[in-house]
């Protein structure tokens, strides 16, 4: 399935009524107020600004080849990697654990795809009522008009979200919230529309695609545009590998990222977990990939292969992300999920919708 599923292309003729009727799209630029009761991460160093996502990070988006045509060399993380075990008594190879939470399922009657994903249906089914959770996703297919926070979804973006809450359809309301971009809040409006409800979107920077840099986005885009974008940087980063010319810019980018194991902890704990508690029982957080790329790699300790730096190119998918569960216990479980139908992309084989 080397460009979008054919399902995607059918519905974009509906959909692309839609976007020229002003459906899906929040023309009015109008955000409700921030969310209550959130407990900031701006005390451990969080980026004092929020920029504009970075275009060139964005710009990389396409649809995935299937999951099935490529053999994935990295498997899930091991179900030792619970709260409280060092990366010497885990008995997996973690690469800088621990980890303050569970990475797998545990009991829940859940299995991984070839590529180390869950699927948000699967995983919204299988937790149950007495459990939270959190979804962490990036926004669905956008345009590439590079108009920045005004740029929105594209019909088979907005049919992509609208078949993602098919899967979430349920007899309780969800709690939606994303970054002041219109990409994302239509993504949570079209992923309630799906599930038959009006989503009330909250605006929460907290998400912000700057999350595991230093400095703003467009710091990091200044000194790597001409040396392959963001993604590039944003993938060696996040999967521990060396930085493409080492000699004028690895030095002073890696400055620019804080430690994932850290900042990935901080992000589930403070940002996530804290707040969960002033949330309904389920929550749709949209964010951008420059955030999705690390955590997805954070939580599946690096296994799940995301690395656009080196062939076959992945990149995280539209609707892809991480989901965070709270039992009963007060036991928490992040686990690497995908809304699509696949968890990654290869850029250069993205659908041009023309918009």
């Amino acid at each position: 399935m080397k460009n979008l599923s054919a399902k995607y292309l059918v519905g974009a003729l509906f959909a692309g009524l839609c976007v020229f009727a002003g459906c899906g799209e929040d023309a009015a630029n109008v955000f409700p107020v921030a969310p209550t009761n959130v407990v900031s991460s701006s005390s451990a160093a969080q980026p004092q600004s929020v920029p504009a996502e970075s275009s060139s990070s964005e710009n990389v988006a396409s649809n995935p080849a299937s999951s099935s045509s490529v053999v994935d060399s990295g498997v899930p993380a091991s179900s030792s990697d619970v709260i409280g075990l060092s990366s010497s008594s885990a008995g997996t190879a973690l690469v800088n654990g621990p980890f303050t939470f569970a990475t797998t399922p545990g009991a829940l009657a859940l299995a991984p795809d070839a590529d180390g994903f869950y699927d948000m249906g699967d995983v919204y089914k299988a937790v149950p009522k007495t459990s939270k959770i959190a979804f962490v996703i990036r926004h669905s297919k956008r345009q590439k008009n590079n108009l920045g926070t005004e740029s929105t979804l594209t019909p088979i973006g907005i049919t992509m979200a609208k078949t993602l809450g098919e899967k979430l359809v349920g007899d309780e309301s969800f709690y939606y919230a994303s970054t002041n971009f219109l990409r994302t809040r239509a993504t949570c409006e079209n992923i309630a529309a799906g599930r038959g409800e009006t989503a009330e979107v909250v605006t929460w920077n907290d998400i912000n695609g700057s999350y595991f840099l230093t400095v703003p986005s467009d710091t990091l885009d200044a000194l790597v545009s001409n040396k392959g974008g963001n993604p590039k940087y944003i993938a060696q980063y996040s999967y521990g590998a060396p930085y493409s010319y080492a000699n004028t810019v690895g030095v002073v980018i890696s400055t620019y990222f804080y430690d994932l194991y850290e900042r990935g902890n901080q992000f589930v704990n403070e940002v996530i977990v804290a707040n969960m508690p002033s949330w309904k029982r389920v929550s749709i957080l949209v964010s951008h990939d420059m955030l999705v790329e690390p955590l997805v790699a954070f939580v599946s300790n690096r296994t799940i292969n995301l690395k656009v730096y080196e062939s076959p190119f992945r990149w995280v998918n539209y609707l892809s992300g991480i989901a965070v569960i709270v039992d009963e216990t007060g036991a928490v479980t992040a686990l690497p999920v995908r809304g699509d139908e696949v968890g990654w992309m290869i850029p250069r084989d993205e659908v041009d919708e023309g918009v």
